[in-house]
């Protein structure tokens, strides 16, 4: 790398998986060479970012795309967290700024893109019969994803401002289940949330309904990873771009899951369960299925609880392969740790 200064527009700062990565931003060995910016709604979260962290904070929301765009151009490399998957006015406004900047300099700017693995989403099947399993090592199973997949409108935007528009380099993440509570000063500080989205449904809706529900014998798959690998997937892809960025994959073949195992949403909910039933919150530590139609009066709705409740499957080898990304954590930290997890959960809850 050279020492000239990078500019790194960062959104989601005070999110889960968005605070996690500036943390590392931060404690980066070249950490003197970022200029981290974030668009941040809370003024008094924007005045610790900048007073204590030296971020650089644009007090708004995506609301306000003037502001975005604008972020978008002063950045050679954007990091996009905040709801990032289905926003598609807000992507919009960054890759406006990213094309006035193309435009205006010449340069190139990257695009690392949040998206999830609900585009994978399939029902699970009763009797127990295999769904397909996508792999980001065969981009043309990717691209054969329809357009219609959850997420995928908004993956086909990141990948035309690359492949038609040239005017950007887009890179697409696809978390999978991430689990593991954020950690560290930013975490400490109250400025970021430590807790994932996915868990926090099931616990809302166990401490709602007294029990913890499944759907279709809890069958349904899904790939993981902890939140430290996701963290360590997006710096070695940074690291790798400002490196050598002609060796990372971007466009249609720049599809990135991170993953590191599998469990049945039964193994899951049944690790809440038990943690939950130990703090007396669940009048059982067993799972008590849901009955038809039941399941959406407790999260939001039928088309939502049929994605928590269904398939996605895949698998991760693209980022392995280029920059040599090694999660460490298993499938059975997740199991074990949400045990005794849950109780930050309930008090998010409350």
């Amino acid at each position: 790398m050279s020492n000239s200064k990078v500019s790194i527009l960062l959104t989601g700062a005070t999110g889960y998986i968005g605070g996690s990565i500036l943390q590392a931003l931060l404690r980066h060995r070249d950490a003197k060479r970022f200029e981290i910016s974030t668009l941040v709604r809370d003024p008094s979260k924007a005045k610790i970012l900048e007073e204590k962290f030296g971020v650089k904070t644009v007090v708004g929301s995506f609301a306000d795309e003037d502001k975005l765009s604008a972020l978008a151009e002063n950045a050679h490399i954007i990091i996009h967290t905040a709801d990032s998957a289905d926003n598609v006015e807000a992507l919009t406004a960054i890759l406006r700024g990213m094309k006035a900047r193309h435009e205006k300099t010449g340069d190139i700017p990257h695009l690392i893109h949040t998206s999830g693995a609900g585009v994978f989403i399939q029902e699970a099947r009763e009797d127990g019969s295999s769904v397909q399993k996508y792999s980001d090592g065969d981009a043309a199973q990717i691209n054969a994803l329809p357009p219609t997949a959850f997420h995928r409108n908004v993956e086909l935007l990141v990948i035309d401002a690359d492949e038609t528009g040239k005017y950007a380099r887009t890179h697409i993440v696809t978390p999978t289940f991430v689990y593991g509570l954020g950690h560290g000063p930013l975490f400490d500080a109250g400025v970021a949330n430590p807790l994932t989205m996915a868990v926090g449904f099931f616990v809302r809706a166990a401490l709602k309904r007294g029990t913890v529900g499944i759907k279709n014998g809890g069958r349904g798959i899904w790939q993981n990873v902890h939140i430290d690998d996701l963290v360590n997937l997006y710096i070695g892809m940074l690291d790798a771009i400002l490196s050598d960025p002609e060796k990372v994959s971007h466009g249609r073949e720049g599809y990135f899951i991170a993953e590191n195992g599998s469990s049945t949403i039964g193994e899951v909910a049944q690790s809440i369960a038990e943690g939950l039933f130990a703090l007396g919150r669940v009048s059982t530590s067993g799972l008590v299925p849901y009955a038809p139609g039941e399941a959406a009066q407790y999260f939001g709705g039928e088309s939502f609880s049929n994605l928590l409740l269904s398939d996605a499957r895949c698998e991760g080898v693209r980022a392995r392969r280029e920059f040599g990304w090694a999660p460490k954590h298993t499938t059975q930290e997740l199991l074990e740790g949400l045990k005794s997890e849950v109780k930050e959960y309930v008090k998010s809850a409350e």
